[in-house]
């Protein structure tokens, strides 16, 4: 039986990519710091080649999670596809672009907006290595990725938090950014801000709060991660817009929320729907006729469905 389809936008878009490791159970691999810093390497090089935005990103044990954001296609010059070759093979690459016609650079040009491409290559390149490393054979990772759109700021800010929290669940930290291999503790810490998003973007000042503090407090507020003593507590304001939101209570992240990996996109009632009558309007998704509600109706999903949602291969 073929795959279904990914679902992947031709605009601008944000997804929540996630993989997981293959292996028994209480498999660990990335706990190895030569791995995990390997990881990271692989992950910082081709976001430099891909030219895209890293706005969240959590390693765990098994698996990571991270929120990229892909610009629209934009036809980029031959001067710049040949730094971008340049970058990819080094000394090689021209023997491996000195026969390429103008449809294979077109080529190359659209894989550079692509975020499957991207992943088989971060993917790919990180499972040669490791067995390389660890003589081993088969495959590295467990699935394909997964990969929802993030339709609107909100749903980004949600999913960032709930990713950054990804430790506290777990039981390794009990405050998010102290888990290393994050990007809460790059946030707290100052670093890789040429990776990251900046902050300000997805979480703007409110009052005499700057955008961080904004930001932490929202954080603490998803997690319930107890603070140290002397610590200010969460303004009043905060508490009761949030509880107008649906967080009625502190910790509403605390626990594992399948609507951040599953589906094919997460946003409001509205964005949704009109993803969802193109679908069907394009005969390619058949049976759902609304989005899903979560958390008291504060953020909305579409999922696949068991049938077939999409008829053509990726």
């Amino acid at each position: 039986m073929s795959r279904t389809a990914r679902h992947k936008s031709h605009e601008a878009a944000s997804y929540h990519l996630c993989t997981r490791v293959s292996g028994p159970p209480k498999y660990f691999p990335f706990r190895n710091p030569v791995v995990s810093r390997k990881f990271l390497q692989v992950l910082r090089f081709y976001l430099r080649l891909y030219d895209q935005k890293l706005i969240s990103f959590e390693l765990m044990g098994n698996h990571y999670h991270m929120i990229l954001f892909f610009k629209a296609f934009q036809e980029l010059s031959r001067q710049e596809l040949q730094r971008r070759a340049q970058l990819r093979w080094g000394r090689k690459w021209f023997r491996m672009t000195r026969h390429w016609s103008d449809e294979d650079w077109l080529r190359f040009n659209r894989d550079l907006f692509d975020v499957s491409k991207f992943m088989q290559h971060v993917n790919g390149e990180f499972a040669k290595w490791f067995n390389r490393t660890f003589p081993r054979r088969g495959p590295f990772w467990a699935e394909r990725f997964l990969n929802p759109e993030l339709l609107d700021t909100e749903s980004i800010r949600n999913c960032l938090l709930y990713i950054e929290l990804n430790a506290v669940r777990a039981h390794l930290v009990q405050r998010p950014e102290q888990w290393k291999m994050g990007s809460a503790y790059w946030r707290w810490a100052g670093k890789k801000k040429d990776l990251l998003a900046p902050v300000e973007e997805y979480f703007p000042a409110q009052g005499r709060q700057s955008c961080f503090e904004v930001y932490r407090t929202l954080l603490y507020y998803r997690g319930a991660v107890a603070r140290e003593e002397g610590q200010g507590t969460i303004p009043e304001r905060i508490l009761r817009l949030e509880e107008k939101r649906g967080f009625s209570k502190p910790g509403v992240f605390a626990r594992r929320l399948r609507l951040f990996t599953d589906g094919i996109a997460i946003g409001s009632p509205q964005k949704l729907k009109e993803m969802l009558a193109e679908y069907r309007k394009r005969g390619l998704y058949r049976r759902r006729k609304h989005p899903i509600p979560h958390l008291n109706g504060l953020l909305f999903t579409l999922r696949e469905q068991r049938s077939h949602a999409f008829s053509a291969r990726e």
